[in-house]
């Protein structure tokens, strides 16, 4: 887990999801896809989170260099339902490798303060 604070977008994952937007690469489907339906990995539950915390920003919120009309895609209710329902895996104890990771930091609490706040 390439990750340097419990923010959003403080992590690898994260940072990679943001230039795909910048650069017009990013395709939710294609992640979707590539997400598969079983347990997210941490890199993918970091993506999903930061994903998350983009539909909760405001439009001169957002990071550098990405623009609302490079969210479109996420503010469907469809798109915004599975955001939901892999934000609320990521934060499982049970079995969310990310949980996991962030379990004996410390941080657990602000990190799952994160996650929570990035339900769309």
């Amino acid at each position: 887990m390439g990750t340097w604070g419990t923010g959003p977008f403080d992590n690898h994952a994260a940072r990679d999801i943001l230039d795909s937007l910048r650069d017009g690469s990013f395709d939710l489907r294609h992640f979707q896809r590539s997400c598969g339906t079983g347990a997210l990995d941490s890199d993918e539950a970091e993506a999903v989170i930061a994903l998350g915390a983009l539909t909760k920003l405001p439009a001169d919120g957002l990071p550098d260099g990405v623009a609302p009309r490079d969210l479109a895609s996420l503010y469907t209710p469809q798109s915004k339902a599975w955001l939901r329902r892999r934000i609320n895996q990521a934060m499982c104890s049970d079995s969310s490798s990310v949980y996991a990771l962030w379990e004996p930091t410390g941080e657990l609490d602000q990190w799952l303060h994160t996650a929570q706040a990035a339900l769309p």
